[in-house]
């Protein structure tokens, strides 16, 4: 099995948003560090009672594999 899979969570303080959090800057920082093909990218969000929301984003990709 080649593709992998990585989960970023995120637990905001309440009526924040996925897209003003850091979780967002994380994606993207580590999307640019990888090479190659992403298959899948899902989100999935759920509140917790006094402490806001839990976000978490998965990216299932293929690495490119280079050979040394």
């Amino acid at each position: 099995m080649i593709e992998r899979m990585k989960a970023f969570t995120y637990i905001s303080g309440t009526g924040a948003t996925l897209i003003e959090s850091a979780l967002e800057d994380r994606v993207n920082q580590w999307l640019e560090s990888q090479h190659g093909r992403l298959v899948r990218i899902t989100q999935s969000e759920s509140e917790r009672h006094g402490a806001g929301h839990h976000v978490t984003v998965c990216v299932w990709y293929v690495p490119d594999i280079i050979d040394g």
